[in-house]
């Protein structure tokens, strides 16, 4: 199937579209909220007290260093925050700190609460998966419409994206056994940089993900992997700055789990959404589109 020339302000500009996006994040993250808010709760509360038995494990720490010698540390400035610190309490030792009684079993009762929601924070993880898969398909569907100037109603988009979903899943299985090859692969460099070697695998790792929809629209083929590598190849720039893009996004999608807000969560992740939607499925879309057919680069290297 050839690939057309995507005007991405026009795309955003369709109403079709607009609607289309719409109904995806109503059904993708507002639908299943219910399912993921008790989980979202009791996991910020979990991030809230460890963060709490840091502070606590410095105050003791540092108190403890203090308390050997205050002569000598005084005078040579050392001071110790005095807010987390209370001397009379019990402490125990907890995820390699020490920490007040209290909070330890603050942190086991929050925990456990965590544990008990998690069932449905995975059913709600797969709901997403697949429901992502189904209206990326579609939204990239009315974009190739619109670009060959086709009127093709949004319900008509929905379903042939439902009907892709089993092969969908198929292609992003086989892409992840190579993506993960490939990680492994590069695990000693991305460890090299620690922290950052995280976000850099995403920006890797991301893109080929993305890409399955757009590659199994035009090509009809589960085994889109040479595909992605021809435009990971091809147009180097696109497919980065691809990741790039899924990556920033994803970070502050990760960041609502730590800091749920109750119905500001919601609309916070509709906006992200929002947002990974449209680079999930027209930004691939753009990339792909954009990467010059094997044969035009076969004849521009003969040039």
């Amino acid at each position: 199937m050839e690939t057309p020339s995507i005007e991405v302000d026009k795309t955003l500009r369709s109403k079709k579209f607009v609607g289309l996006l719409i109904v995806a994040l109503l059904v993708t993250y507002a639908l299943p909220f219910p399912l993921m808010s008790g989980f979202m709760e009791s996991y910020g509360r979990v991030k809230e007290i460890l963060r709490l038995m840091e502070k606590e494990n410095d105050a003791i720490n540092c108190h403890a260093v203090f308390n050997f010698n205050p002569d000598f540390f005084g005078e040579h400035g050392m001071k110790c925050d005095e807010t987390y610190y209370r001397p009379n309490e019990t402490t125990v030792s907890c995820c390699g700190m020490q920490v007040y009684r209290d909070t330890y079993w603050k942190y086991l009762r929050a925990s456990s609460e965590m544990r008990e929601k998690l069932p449905l924070m995975g059913i709600f993880a797969v709901w997403v998966f697949l429901t992502q898969l189904a209206f990326s398909y579609a939204l990239v569907d009315a974009a190739v419409e619109l670009a060959r100037g086709r009127k093709k109603r949004v319900l008509e988009s929905i379903k042939a994206g439902l009907k892709s979903l089993p092969a969908l899943v198929a292609a992003e299985l086989l892409t992840f056994v190579f993506v993960l090859i490939a990680l492994i692969l590069l695990a000693i460099p991305i460890a090299i940089f620690g922290p950052l070697g995280s976000f850099m695998a995403g920006i890797i790792a991301t893109p080929a993900f993305a890409l399955v929809v757009p590659a199994y629209y035009f090509t009809r083929n589960v085994g889109v992997v040479e595909e992605i590598w021809r435009v990971a190849r091809a147009n180097p720039g696109g497919y980065f700055t691809l990741g790039l893009g899924l990556s920033i996004v994803d970070v502050f999608l990760i960041l609502q789990y730590e800091y749920y807000m109750g119905a500001l969560t919601l609309l916070i992740l509709l906006s992200l959404g929002a947002v990974r939607y449209v680079i999930n499925s027209l930004g691939a879309l753009w990339v792909y589109a954009e990467t010059a057919p094997e044969e035009e680069e076969e004849i521009a290297g003969e040039l």
